[in-house]
C-alpha cells in the first residue's frame, strides 16, 4: 500500500505528536512558512503545503519562502486578471499550483491561468454538480490543447492514470481525496477519510488508531463504495463513463444530469490525447 499521507492543520500541539510520518500541512497566507516546514521536517516528512484562504488570487502576495517547496495555493477566485499581472511572473517562478472551487468564472480562469504556464488545480471532488458543457470545454482544452500550456488537474491524473485495459486509478488522488493514500485529520488528531467529512465532522478515529486493522478496514470499504451502485443496479453502473466516474456524482440522482455526457466525452478525449501523444503530437 502506498505510503499515507495525513492532511492537517498548521497547529503546533498537533505536529508535536506525530513522527515518522508524510504531512501535507494546511496553512494560512499569513503562516510562518519556514518555521513551519522546520518543525515538519525535524520528525516527518514534507508531502505539500496547502495555503488556503478565501480571499482572491489578485489579493495574495507570492511569498519567496515558497521558493523550492511544493506549494498549493487554495482561494476563492482569482479576482481581476488586471491586477494580477505583476505576480504572474512570481507565481511561474514559484511553481504554485492554484486550486480554485468550481465556478463559472473559475473555469474560464483556470484555462488563462494554464495558459499563462501556471498549474491549476480545480475541486471536483463529487460535491455539487458543475456546468457540465463548460467544464468539457475546458477539459478539452487541458487535454488535447496543441499549443503548450500548464496542467490542470485533475484531467492531467485522469488522462496518466488511463490504461489500454481500460480501467483507471482512483484520480481523487490529485485532489487528497483518496482514503486509499490520504487521511484528514483536525487539530484535535481526529481522523476523516475525505475532506469533506472533516468539513462534515464525520470522523472515523483519532491519532491512536492511525496504524489500527478498524482504521485500515474503514479505508477499504470507502475505497470500495463504488461497488454497491452495482448491488443496487443503480443508472450510474450502466453509464458509458462509469469508468472515469465511478458513480461519485450519483447521490441523490434519479437520472444523469449532463454528468454521463461528459464523463463519456471525456473517455474519448483521452483516447484521442494518448494517440496524439503516440505520434509526438503533444510534449506534455
Amino acid at each position: 500500500m502506498t505510503r499515507t499521507v495525513l492532511i492537517c492543520p498548521d497547529d503546533p500541539s498537533l505536529l508535536g505528536r506525530l513522527a515518522g510520518r508524510s504531512l501535507g500541512i494546511r496553512l494560512a497566507p499569513s503562516a510562518d512558512i519556514a518555521a513551519t516546514v522546520a518543525m515538519v521536517r525535524r520528525r516527518n516528512d514534507l508531502f505539500r503545503l496547502l495555503v488556503e484562504t478565501p480571499l482572491p488570487l489578485t489579493d495574495i502576495e507570492p511569498d519567496i519562502a515558497w521558493q523550492g517547496l511544493p506549494v498549493d495555493l487554495a482561494v476563492g477566485s482569482v479576482g481581476r486578471f488586471a491586477a494580477l499581472t505583476g505576480r504572474l511572473d512570481a507565481l511561474r517562478a514559484l511553481g504554485v499550483t492554484v486550486c480554485l472551487p468550481l465556478g463559472d468564472r473559475n473555469l474560464t480562469d483556470a484555462r488563462l491561468l494554464s495558459s499563462l504556464g501556471i498549474r491549476t488545480r480545480l475541486r471536483l471532488d463529487g460535491g455539487t454538480a458543475p456546468d457540465w458543457e463548460r467544464l468539457s470545454d475546458l477539459m478539452t482544452y487541458a487535454l488535447l490543447g496543441l499549443v503548450e500550456h500548464a496542467p490542470i488537474e485533475p484531467f492531467q491524473t485522469i488522462a496518466d492514470a488511463c490504461r489500454t485495459d481500460g480501467r483507471t486509478t482512483d484520480w481523487l488522488a490529485a485532489l487528497f481525496d483518496d482514503p486509499q493514500r490520504f487521511l484528514h485529520l483536525d487539530a484535535e488528531g481526529r481522523i476523516a477519510l475525505s475532506r469533506r467529512d472533516l468539513m462534515a465532522g464525520a470522523f472515523v478515529g483519532n491519532l491512536a488508531a492511525l496504524d489500527s486493522p478498524a482504521l485500515a478496514a474503514c479505508r477499504r470499504q470507502r475505497a470500495e463504495a463504488w461497488r454497491q451502485a452495482f448491488l443496487d443496479d443503480h443508472f450510474c453502473a450502466r453509464c458509458p463513463g462509469w469508468r472515469l466516474c465511478r458513480g461519485r456524482y450519483a447521490a441523490g440522482k434519479s437520472a444523469a444530469d449532463g454528468c454521463a455526457d461528459f464523463f463519456t466525452e471525456m473517455a474519448d478525449v483521452v483516447e484521442q490525447r494518448a494517440a496524439l501523444r503516440r505520434e509526438r503530437r503533444l510534449p506534455w
